[in-house]
């Protein structure tokens, strides 16, 4: 099994290879902390980060790896960079402090660096009511055939969403920044995926609406082509 001081080792080459940009504000930095950590249902927590008035920094729990894999060193290594490269993406994610299409555009070049390219390989379209879901989904489908992506898609209400469904798709677009952070706030778990599809709310009616839908679908497709080519 790693010893603490090999791990210790192992985080300082996978940070000292990121970009030093995604460091910035980290004032409390990384920190392997000795012992094993678990939640409520007794799974082990590898890493968490946190911010508050104290400032930001992240930790990772060299005892949840030891206790998971106790011998295979390789693979004890290769989820250590993973949870490191995890947690650096929540730091920059919250630095962000927004949900729209132009952050995750951001965060995927962010992640890429990293050696961890976000894809979507399916979208989930969410709104309050009025069809503006339905229709976005519409025009998704439609566009992205044009364009040769098999990216499955689907809408739905914010009130029928559920952690099921939730589950299924990589990506969640809602009309208003309201509606992600509702989302966000029912479902911390997948607080990652949910974004607001334009930088500026999209309200009903549809036939107010629809020439925004058209364009920010389309900036969507276009965002989605650059991952698929």
């Amino acid at each position: 099994m790693l010893s603490y001081d090999a791990a210790g080792r192992i985080l300082d080459a996978a940070a000292e290879a990121l970009p030093a940009g995604i460091f910035d504000d980290l004032n409390g930095g990384v920190n392997l902390i000795e012992d094993e950590k678990t939640d409520g249902d007794g799974n082990y927590i590898m890493g968490l980060y946190h911010h508050d008035g104290m400032g930001r920094w992240v930790e990772i729990f060299y005892g949840s790896f030891a206790a998971l894999y106790p011998e295979d060193d390789a693979r004890f290594a290769e989820e250590l960079g993973k949870t490191l490269r995890h947690e650096l993406t929540h730091h920059v994610e919250n630095k962000a402090g927004d949900r729209t299409l132009e952050h995750w555009d951001e965060e995927q070049k962010l992640r890429w660096e990293m050696g961890e390219p976000l894809t979507a390989s399916s979208l989930l379209f969410v709104d309050g009511g009025g069809g503006l879901a339905a229709e976005a989904q519409a025009l998704f489908r439609r566009g992205a055939a044009e364009r040769g992506l098999d990216i499955p898609s689907a809408a739905a209400e914010a009130e029928d969403v559920t952690p099921a469904l939730l589950e299924q798709y990589d990506a969640v677009m809602c009309m208003t920044l309201a509606q992600a952070d509702e989302l966000a706030d029912r479902f911390p778990a997948q607080d990652e995926k949910i974004m607001c599809l334009g930088r500026k709310d999209i309200h009903p009616p549809l036939k107010h609406a629809a020439r925004r839908l058209r364009r920010e679908v389309s900036l969507l497709i276009g965002e989605l082509c650059e991952d698929w080519e």
